[in-house]
């Protein structure tokens, strides 16, 4: 992948702004909003499952798109770096409220072990969506559900589709590019997924 100019937007900018389109909800809640009112569903345990995936989905979606790009590791680091912060500061407060040790970057870590060993089963996948869904409604409980399967395959999609947009398209300034991920959110969900 041929990438513009990244000089007006540092490498660390990036990594932040990916890290917080990774976590934005805006996705997230628009796949939810696509599952049908079921009691076979937990919709909880699909929210906790569905943002889980968007993270693991944009982490994955730099390494695959930066492939041969020199940037690539710096970026990566600043991503999983600005997770980390974010996961180390949820987990204390939510170990506080509920009074129970959480470690949420440790879940972030098992699952990227469940998705991975998941398409390693299966080397040769075209549509590597075909292998996420799947797997994604296993982790909810919903393994035989075509809606929570769906729901995977348009946040792994909505992810990459955004992460793909943000790095093609040129910036002329960090305001730009917060727009830009917003925007290209938006766009995924109302077009492909």
């Amino acid at each position: 992948m041929t990438l513009p100019n990244l000089n007006p937007i540092s490498i660390q900018e990036i990594g932040e702004s990916l890290a917080n389109f990774s976590l934005d909800r805006e996705s997230v809640l628009f796949a939810l909003s696509r599952l049908p009112d079921e009691n076979s569903i937990n919709k909880v345990a699909i929210e906790y499952e569905i943002q889980l995936l968007k993270i693991l989905s944009v982490g994955w979606a730099i390494s695959y798109l930066m492939e041969d790009h020199s940037e690539k590791a710096t970026l990566i680091k600043t991503f999983w770096d600005v997770l980390f912060e974010f996961s180390k500061n949820l987990s204390s407060v939510t170990s506080l409220t509920i009074g129970k040790e959480v470690d949420y970057f440790r879940a972030l870590k098992e699952r990227i072990d469940i998705y991975l060993k998941a398409l390693a089963e299966v080397p040769h996948v075209k549509d590597p969506a075909s292998v996420i869904g799947p797997t994604f409604a296993r982790l909810c409980g919903s393994t035989d559900n075509v809606h929570v399967i769906m729901a995977g395959n348009r946040i792994f999609r909505l992810s990459l589709e955004g992460v793909k947009h943000f790095l093609e398209s040129g910036f002329s300034s960090a305001a730009d590019l917060s727009t830009q991920i917003a925007n290209s959110d938006k766009r995924c969900g109302a077009v492909k997924c």
